[in-house]
């Protein structure tokens, strides 16, 4: 499985891309899975004095919620969920999985920094924690970086470390796709 992760600050442009690359690999044929990291969101599926909740609140160690439509899994975790808790959530034939805002250090993943703008990009590395070098030079903390994007891409075209794809058209999306099925396959 390619494990990607789109990384940057807020309203850069994640969901965009994470929306363009998602539609681009199902229009391939893959099985696309996503996982969305919201680090500092409350939000819950579970709602007090409902069943769900009820059950929980007896000692249920996870609560499955089937809907006409929809699946739910509710585990209460102590702190944030990893990428290993939900990895084993994920079905095995799983092609591509893209991660929003995880920032986790892993090497099976490949990382997109996005930015708001060229001014924003190094402030991006320093608050997401990825301005480090790596084992073996990578930039990164240990997880490689193979691409730049987000509403930076609007006016920067190009990188001196990085391609840089501007997801808002169909020959980023398919140049993005590209290298990440090249870069991604080698995890």
């Amino acid at each position: 499985m390619i494990i990607v992760s789109l990384i940057g600050l807020k309203k850069c442009g994640k969901t965009t891309t994470a929306e363009a690359l998602i539609s681009e690999f199902k229009k391939r044929g893959f099985r696309v899975g996503a996982i969305k990291v919201m680090p500092h969101s409350t939000f819950t599926i579970d709602t007090e004095g409902k069943d769900t909740w009820r059950q929980k609140q007896a000692g249920a160690d996870f609560v499955i919620s089937l809907s006409r439509d929809e699946m739910a899994y509710i585990e209460k975790k102590e702190g944030r969920a990893k990428l290993t808790d939900a990895l084993r959530l994920v079905p095995q034939e799983t092609d591509i999985l893209i991660c929003e805002g995880l920032t986790e250090d892993d090497p099976r993943i490949s990382r997109i920094v996005l930015a708001k703008s060229m001014d924003l990009l190094k402030e991006t590395f320093r608050v997401r924690g990825i301005e480090t070098r790596g084992e073996g030079g990578q930039k990164g903390k240990g997880a490689k970086i193979i691409a730049l994007s987000g509403i930076m891409a609007n006016e920067a075209r190009e990188h001196p470390d990085y391609p840089v794809f501007n997801c808002t058209g169909p020959e980023g999306v398919k140049g993005l796709a590209d290298l990440i099925i090249e870069k991604g396959g080698g995890n």
